[in-house]
């Protein structure tokens, strides 16, 4: 546990036993004491965050900013949208992704009915996540352009290997968290699945995957310019 992470626990550990310790006892203080410890880890959380991020703005000319688009009410909805969920996580990858998402919306705006939906995948998905997601999106461009090396996302082979370029090679993860990964993707229609037929009529699910345009288009959202 790094140090950062002690203190906030040794503070919340102070938080409880202030309220459980008082004199006046209840649920209701003990509530006001932990909601009251949140609130201000929250703030401080912002405030780093907006300390960051006006470093990161900073480093920016500031002839690339769309100054139109800054004035507008949809950027207020976004930004508003985006510290919210970036003062609710405790992630610093998803922190780094969000502020990303801001940045490329400053000087960039993304055009897409589904920022919000997004917006909740990007604060909710980890980057090993999006390492697979970009690893469909690579099988998919080989394959439109004809390739078909180490036999890759071959509905003819059995296993993960149908979706992967080398036999119970996965992608570095261990099977277990490989699959866990990808069925979140799935649910998330990131990824769909090409259920194979094996003997006997049965089948076996989550080995023949394939990055859907919903997850193109939210790679490209996160990505930013000038990848959408």
């Amino acid at each position: 546990m790094n140090s950062d992470a002690k203190f906030q626990l040794e503070q919340l550990g102070r938080a409880f036993a202030k309220a459980f310790l008082s004199r006046t006892p209840g649920v209701g203080l003990v509530a006001d004491t932990f909601f009251e410890y949140r609130s201000q880890v929250k703030l401080e959380r912002l405030c780093r965050i907006l300390k960051e991020f006006k470093e990161n703005i900073e480093s920016i000319d500031s002839k690339k900013f769309n100054q139109e688009y800054l004035r507008s009410e949809e950027f207020s909805d976004i930004l508003e949208s985006i510290l919210r969920r970036a003062v609710n996580t405790a992630s610093e990858e998803k922190v780094r992704r969000l502020k990303k998402i801001l940045l490329n919306e400053m000087t960039h705006p993304y055009k897409s009915d589904f920022k919000e939906t997004f917006l909740d995948i990007a604060s909710r998905i980890n980057e090993d996540q999006i390492q697979i997601l970009n690893h469909f999106r690579e099988v998919k461009e080989c394959e439109s352009e004809g390739s078909t090396e180490q036999g890759a996302v071959d509905g003819r082979d059995e296993g993960a290997e149908a979706s992967l370029k080398c036999k119970e090679d996965f992608l570095g993860f261990d099977e277990g968290k490989y699959f866990f990964y990808v069925q979140d993707l799935v649910s998330k229609s990131l990824l769909y699945d090409e259920i194979i037929a094996l003997f006997g009529g049965e089948t076996k699910p989550y080995t023949n995957l394939r990055i859907t345009p919903f997850g193109e288009e939210f790679l490209r959202f996160v990505e930013g310019f000038p990848a959408q």
